[in-house]
């Protein structure tokens, strides 16, 4: 429970620093209202999945120039660590430090 608990206040996060607003979590999933220029949502839109899906978790790479380096008991993504044994596969730990990276680049900016 606690992990996804985690899971989704990381989406959350993200998505906040992303420019999302009024996020709700309805069913274990996150709606919101995206940020300008997302028209085509009506005001409300399913917020990526970035901590469980590699094809929310994967452009981030690219967009904030984020490289993932993998060691014996963990993964470094822009000097954000995520040990495999606190995840319930390596690829979750990568997804994991990718957001963490991404909200660690969106906050300095700030």
């Amino acid at each position: 429970m606690q992990n996804q608990e985690n899971k989704i206040a990381a989406n959350k996060r993200l998505a906040e620093l992303l420019g999302w607003s009024r996020i709700a979590e309805v069913g274990g999933a996150l709606v919101g209202t995206p940020p300008a220029g997302a028209a085509e949502s009506r005001g409300q839109a399913l917020v990526p999945d970035w901590m469980g899906d590699w094809a929310e978790a994967g452009p981030l790479l690219a967009h904030f120039e984020i490289r993932l380096t993998p060691a014996s008991t963990c993964i470094d993504a822009g000097g954000f660590l995520a040990r495999y044994r606190c995840y319930p596969d390596r690829d979750a730990a990568a997804r994991a430090a990718i957001v963490m990276a991404a909200m660690h680049r969106l906050e300095r900016a700030r």
